[in-house]
């Protein structure tokens, strides 16, 4: 008894010590699988931050990358590319000039421009400008340079008007024309009616203003030299103001004065075919003249006189655009001064200038 009584608590034993080795085990292996479950979510942890470190790699590769590429284009631009935030703008030279390879007067020269010459400016380095032609840049120095000014506010015809003279002249002296050694006053205040006593700048100014509203009520678009007398504006200063407001033509308003009384009649001025500063303007010059000049006759009933072609005027050889003097009648003749007087001869004479304006555009 005693001896089954001894199995049976070894028995016991055997069986609590297996029970307890299978709670130990089962806590092993639950420390077992708790630890992978760390040890995998600490990859997965690190494998994230990785993945997110490799991300910024890549990102900050392909900035560099960029960068890279814009330091290229920035150095190829010189020859090649158009800088991408500068908005093309239309300039003109003021002066015959030459466009370069490269922004030094030590470069190849690509061409030489003649003065007026409009040119595409898409970036400026250094003093220089880059100059698009044909979609590759070349430089031009910027002091050469002047931005063209658009007056247009309509679908119309630009014409640029200056009332000659003004009303306290400047005979200060000026090249009579671009790189000319010749010298002429700036600006008279022209001549004075013999009868009327009527000054010439007056007239020319109260026909101009005449002129702009007629031509405004043909739908043209019209700048003016000047508004005022009280102005001094140079004979060159206003070609290149009439070429700055972006016309297409220049009509210069004046009138004329004679030792003989006698003399009469309306006039118009012009280059000449060999004018050393503006030959290429020479054929649509004449034409401009002698069509207003026609109209001008048929409007006013006055004596025709002729298109004279001179290369005395500075005001047309500073000219960039087709340009006319309209010599509108003699202040020294004693009929013709008191025409011109006239609010209604001034009138005929706009509209006679107006009509000659109309026939060129046809």
């Amino acid at each position: 008894m005693k001896k089954i009584k001894k199995l049976i608590a070894i028995s016991l034993c055997i069986l609590l010590c297996t029970g307890c080795n299978a709670n130990k085990n089962d806590v092993g292996n639950q420390a077992v699988i708790t630890e992978e479950v760390v040890f995998n979510q600490e990859i997965q942890d690190e494998s994230l931050v990785e993945n997110e470190q490799i991300e910024d790699k890549e990102e900050w590769f392909s900035e560099q990358e960029t960068e890279e590429s814009d330091e290229a284009i920035s150095e190829e631009e010189f020859n090649t590319n158009v800088l991408p935030d500068y908005e093309a703008i239309e300039v003109y030279v003021s002066d015959d000039v030459n466009v370069r390879t490269e922004p030094t007067t030590d470069a190849d020269v690509y061409q030489l421009v003649p003065r007026g010459t409009i040119l595409s400016k898409v970036g400026e380095v250094d003093g220089w400008s880059k100059i698009d032609i044909e979609g590759k840049i070349y430089f031009v120095k910027s002091d050469y340079l002047r931005e063209k000014v658009d007056v247009s506010n309509g679908d119309g015809h630009i014409i640029a008007i200056d009332a000659g003279h003004q009303a306290k002249g400047n005979s200060e002296k000026e090249p009579i024309g671009p790189g000319a050694s010749e010298m002429k006053a700036k600006v008279s205040s022209g001549t004075r009616g013999t009868t009327t006593g009527l000054y010439e700048y007056e007239l020319n100014l109260a026909v101009a203003l005449k002129l702009r509203d007629e031509l405004e009520a043909r739908g043209y678009i019209v700048y003016l030299v000047r508004d005022t007398n009280e102005v001094d504006i140079s004979n060159a200063e206003r070609a290149q103001m009439a070429f700055d407001s972006g016309a297409e033509v220049f009509i210069r308003i004046h009138a004329n004065g004679a030792e003989n009384s006698a003399t009469n009649g309306a006039m118009t001025i012009c280059p000449t075919a060999q004018n050393p500063y503006v030959s290429h303007l020479y054929q649509d010059s004449l034409r401009l003249s002698t069509l207003i000049l026609d109209s001008m006759v048929a409007s006013t009933g006055c004596k025709k006189e002729r298109v004279w072609e001179t290369d005395s005027m500075s005001g047309i050889n500073w000219s960039m655009i087709p340009v006319t003097i309209v010599e509108m009648g003699y202040m020294t003749n004693p009929e013709e001064d008191q025409k011109m007087a006239t609010e209604s001869y001034q009138q005929l004479i706009a509209i006679g200038i107006a009509d000659g304006i109309d026939a060129y555009f046809q």
